[in-house]
């Protein structure tokens, strides 16, 4: 079940499986807030500002404002061919990152204008050719930095890699580690990211049978997640 945070209002917002979003608040004596209907099962949300994206079965996407959750301001549908596995909204606002369990990323705008939409683009990644196979794993998270605006992107192939999504660019691919990657967050201050590496059920219970013991590593950063040419503007 995906959850977020709204800190400034100290809100929970739960998204499941039963068809519904809920908002909480620990505080109170009855901790449900209220409870939304969605068309589909819920497998990932995010929340910029005042904007919460939630990622649904059949490849639907639907954009609230958290003040007026009685209907979306947009329902769109993926970009991506195949069903959604992360999702991430840009920290200035402008739109979101979404990837699948095919090896691709997408990178959204929340502007309807044709002139906006023109921008969005989508990208294979997290692939790899072994013996002339091609490999492809699903990209499990998603993390905006919280001031470079760049993107972590985290697969079933044990890798992270680091993204300029403006120039279409990777800027870094780390070491292999030792398992899949099923979550990574940066800090407040991105100047750390903390990755979670386990395994991911994407070879069944026979794959369980060999699988590194879970870890949560955190790395720190250096310029590698800074756009190239920052000026701090």
């Amino acid at each position: 079940m995906p959850l977020i945070s709204d800190i400034p209002t100290d809100t929970l917002i739960t998204g499941s499986w039963d068809r519904t979003l809920r908002f909480w608040d620990s505080r109170a004596s009855s901790p449900q807030q209220s409870s939304h209907d969605t068309p589909e099962r819920v497998y990932q949300i995010d929340l910029v500002n005042n904007t919460l994206v939630v990622a649904m079965a059949s490849r639907l996407f639907n954009i609230y404002d958290i003040r007026k959750m009685d209907a979306p301001l947009q329902q769109r549908e993926s970009s991506l061919k195949f069903m959604t596995r992360s999702l991430a909204c840009m920290p200035d606002g402008e739109g979101y990152a979404t990837a699948s369990v095919e090896g691709r990323i997408a990178v959204e705008y929340f502007d309807p204008s044709p002139v906006v939409q023109e921008k969005k683009y989508a990208f294979k990644c997290h692939r790899q050719t072994i013996n002339d196979v091609d490999h492809v794993w699903p990209v499990n998270a998603l993390a905006f930095h919280p001031t470079y605006n760049t993107f972590a992107s985290a697969g079933s192939d044990a890798t992270v890699s680091i993204w300029d999504h403006k120039v279409k660019k990777r800027l870094r691919q780390y070491p292999k580690f030792a398992s899949s990657i099923s979550s990574l967050a940066f800090n407040s201050d991105g100047t750390k990211l903390a990755i979670a590496v386990s395994y991911t059920w994407d070879d069944g219970e026979p794959g369980l049978k060999t699988a590194e013991r879970p870890a949560i590593l955190v790395r720190k950063l250096g310029d590698e997640v800074k756009p190239k040419g920052w000026t701090g503007n």
